[in-house]
């Protein structure tokens, strides 16, 4: 088995927008830190999986095409999948000239990674987790779950896979600079923990999930609270791992078709004693549904899920913000859920949820194709 990571900067070297709220009509040009892709490449006798985690809102899947296309001669039987943490303050992936700007970054970048053969371990951690993040919908019960699925020589964790099901969106939508809010932040702190390990962030099903309840203010200093609470988390579970040998990969994909249906949604029917912010957000949704009513054409036609298997340890990639009810879909003994990932695409909110929320503006799925969509997921976590 043969493993390579290596983290690099993705700050754009000109102005641009952000991406992620309404109000962020302007080009920005000041970093409060760096945004980063981290990029691992695992690889055993018969296939290569590279994974990439961006501090990006969400980037197109014809990037990740591209760079399948480019390395598909210099890596054995190629599966490359890119992720985001779905930072709302990273450049916009709708710039051109910065996911081309992207694309070249990490094309060298995966060039310079090194792999190391070793006698690679691993381990699997789940616990429940709503210290940074819970439902966001009022009445509303969620699942939020830490996953770590670390990678060892001689039981020494040498890579981490963080994977978290909350939105990194603290600070409000006229922070004037870009961040890579609390992801960032806690691989940053744990690096500073655990200096010959690496560490990458997976966002999972976070739909319905974030700070609105958990945090006390919108700023930088929020951010570094929250993010502290991931840290010691993570820390407290990476002591005490009993690893076990990991020697191989395998590979699953499904192209998932979509029906769409595009419904009246009646706004009578606000449910009373919800937060001011969900009344804002509500009323945020039924403008973008205006957007959304004049370019139907265009809604995607298919998605791709795919995923990896580690051992005996899978994590299965999906494009959408799927709300945290898909997480009962997968046996989280052994399964990871990675959503933003494949692409980029709207909220899909719970087969049988009927309350009124910001996410289901957008939501235009069938129930047919929701429930065709948690069956794949359950085919992928259980074959």
């Amino acid at each position: 088995m043969k493993i390579g990571f290596k983290q690099v900067n993705i700050n754009a070297s000109f102005p641009c927008h952000q991406a992620g709220f309404a109000s962020q009509t302007y080009d920005v040009d000041t970093y409060h830190d760096d945004l980063n892709a981290r990029i691992v490449i695992i690889q055993d006798d018969n296939s290569t999986f590279i994974h990439i985690s961006c501090d990006s809102l969400g980037l197109p899947l014809s990037l990740q095409s591209s760079l399948n296309e480019q390395f598909k001669e210099q890596f054995n039987n190629l599966h490359l999948v890119i992720s985001c943490t779905h930072t709302h303050f990273a450049c916009s992936p709708h710039n051109e000239e910065y996911v081309a700007y992207l694309k070249d970054i990490l094309i060298k970048a995966i060039r310079e990674t090194k792999l190391v053969e070793d006698n690679y371990q691993i381990n699997y951690q789940c616990i429940p987790f709503e210290e940074v993040g819970k439902s966001r919908i009022s009445f509303h019960q969620a699942n939020v779950l830490l996953q770590l699925l670390t990678i060892a020589v001689d039981n020494k964790p040498e890579l981490v896979f963080i994977i978290h099901n909350c939105h990194p969106t603290i600070m409000n939508g006229t922070t004037p600079f870009f961040s890579s809010e609390y992801p960032g932040y806690a691989i940053n702190k744990l690096k500073m923990l655990y200096p010959k390990s690496n560490f990458t962030f997976i966002q999972g099903a976070a739909g319905d999930i974030s700070t609105r309840f958990t945090r006390s203010k919108q700023d930088y200093d929020a951010v570094m609270e929250l993010g502290n609470k991931l840290v010691y988390k993570v820390d407290e579970l990476l002591h005490d791992i009993q690893y076990h040998p990991f020697t191989n990969i395998h590979y699953d994909e499904v192209i998932l078709p979509l029906e769409h249906t595009f419904e009246d949604i009646d706004l009578s029917n606000i449910p009373a004693n919800l937060s001011a912010r969900e009344i804002e957000t509500i009323n945020i949704g039924a403008n973008e549904r205006k957007k959304l009513a004049k370019k139907l054409d265009k809604l995607p036609k298919q998605a791709l899920i795919n995923c990896i298997s580690l051992q005996e340890y899978k994590i299965i990639f999906a494009p959408n913000e799927l709300f945290s009810y898909y997480i009962q879909a997968i046996n989280t003994n052994n399964t990871m859920l990675a959503c933003y990932s494949n692409g980029y695409s709207p909220y899909v909110t719970g087969i049988n949820d009927n309350f009124i929320t910001y996410e289901m503006f957008t939501d235009t799925l069938t129930s047919a194709t929701k429930e065709k969509l948690f069956n794949t997921l359950s085919f992928l976590s259980n074959k």
